[in-house]
């Protein structure tokens, strides 16, 4: 609220600062999620720090979708009272959309590193599997055929969970280009719409600049003849005051020879 001290906060300003508060928590958000995925493929990748960080990830991705839904919001607000807007409303919607833009380009980098990532460190199960070798050397051993029907199943279960895993990853990532997709739509709006209310102010600065210009080239017309008038009023008085010595001496000759 302290960016907008010299006018009334209203909607729009409110808007705007939430719009500032998501850019800055998808910042924040990225900066968690970097650090965090730095564990992939180290000890401490296990099942419960992948699901940890699907949890980074969908926090992102709800804060992307707040995002869209207040700057749908503010492109309505912003048609409704965008004759009102001032120079200063303008300068701070490309100034957080320069902020939001790189906050985007952000969250996408770190999903897709993220989850290339998590397909170089694929979960190391496949280890655990049993080979087959010579399981069928002794086709009479119902040990053995429990045995291999056993592993069969826990190879199939592996493999389900990797390609669940990859689908995921693959989910991911186009969700991410959609919300960018998404954001980026809008944001033009907003873009078009601070263009054409910013020519427009343009316009009516360059009408007030010339008005001002005129005004003062008036004003100093105006000085100028009022020096003149007094130049003039001096001049007046000079000659006034001239005559009046005249007048002094004309009378006292008169006077004199009048006695005489």
């Amino acid at each position: 609220m302290s960016s907008y001290q010299t006018a009334p906060y209203t909607h729009f300003h409110e808007l705007v600062d939430t719009w500032t508060k998501y850019s800055q928590a998808i910042e924040s958000q990225v900066k968690n999620l970097t650090e965090r995925a730095r564990a992939l493929g180290t000890p401490s990748d296990t099942p419960e720090f992948r699901s940890r960080l699907d949890d980074d990830e969908q926090r992102l991705h709800t804060i992307a979708n707040k995002t869209k839904t207040i700057l749908k919001e503010l492109v309505d607000e912003m048609n409704k009272i965008k004759k009102d807007l001032s120079r200063n409303d303008l300068d701070m919607i490309t100034k957080v959309k320069g902020a939001m833009t790189n906050a985007l380009k952000s969250y996408e980098e770190i999903i897709t590193s993220v989850s290339k990532r998590r397909q170089q460190f694929a979960h190391s199960s496949n280890n655990t599997l049993i080979e087959f070798g010579d399981s069928h050397g002794n086709e009479d051993d119902i040990h053995q055929r429990l045995q291999l029907q056993q592993q069969m199943k826990t190879n199939n279960s592996l493999l389900i969970q990797q390609n669940e895993e990859q689908f995921f990853i693959e989910d991911q990532v186009q969700i991410v280009q959609g919300d960018v997709i998404q954001i980026n739509h809008i944001m033009r709006d907003i873009g078009t719409i601070t263009s054409e209310q910013s020519s427009i102010i343009a316009g009516i600065e360059r009408n007030v600049t010339g008005a001002t210009d005129h005004i003062i080239a008036g004003n100093q017309q105006l000085l100028g003849a009022s020096r003149h008038q007094k130049k003039y009023r001096k001049k007046i008085c000079c000659l006034l005051l001239i005559f009046l010595v005249i007048a002094v001496i004309v009378a006292i000759v008169i006077v004199v020879k009048l006695k005489t």
